[in-house]
């Protein structure tokens, strides 16, 4: 009989050390910036001004009293920056993927792969989500005047506008339809 527990007791402990051995490592995608698909998206050829916390713009977005320049940064860093007209207001935000696990999700008014996003917003206006293959960026309350250049579109949606930053393959996923394409 003891013998029988023992060998059950050692059974669980097998068990319990092998279901934590599967678990899943953590994303070495979200971890290495280098290995992101945005980083390689070609950008802006200007040369903009940008934050110091900012390496390279890869698209203008503007509508209404927006003008942003969305930008990365190969450690890790993905942003956000601008002016919001309207009352004289510097916009700058930025996320950081490679110190969180994200939280897999797909903001509303985009289509697309589900993928782990990291997000944030100026006020109730501006929203940045962040994934490692592309920017979205929200902006609502403001529809005149859309304009996007460099590796962006965008589309007109309730009342705002939503705008993807990324290679073809992730605009044409995120907003298959959209309206406003680069210089237009």
């Amino acid at each position: 009989m003891v013998d029988r527990l023992a060998r059950a007791g050692a059974a669980v402990v097998v068990l319990l050390a092998l279901g934590s051995c599967s678990a899943p490592p953590a994303d070495p995608l979200l971890r290495d910036a280098a290995q992101w698909p945005l980083v390689k998206v070609r950008g802006l050829i200007d040369d903009p001004k940008l934050p110091d916390e900012a390496e390279r713009a890869l698209a203008q977005v503007r509508v209404g009293s927006y003008d942003m320049l969305a930008w990365i940064h190969s450690s890790g860093l993905c942003g956000l920056s601008g002016s919001e007209w309207s009352v004289h207001t510097d916009v700058s935000m930025h996320v950081d993927l490679t110190t969180s696990e994200g939280h897999p999700e797909r903001p509303t008014g985009f289509s697309g792969p589900t993928e782990p996003a990291v997000s944030t917003s100026y006020g109730n206006k501006v929203s940045l989500f962040c994934t490692p293959t592309r920017m979205l960026i929200k902006v609502s309350g403001e529809t005149s005047q859309p304009f996007v250049s460099g590796d962006a579109v965008a589309q007109l949606v309730d009342g705002g506008l939503n705008a993807v930053v990324g290679s073809e393959e992730a605009l044409r996923e995120s907003l298959p339809r959209a309206t406003v394409t680069r210089g237009g």
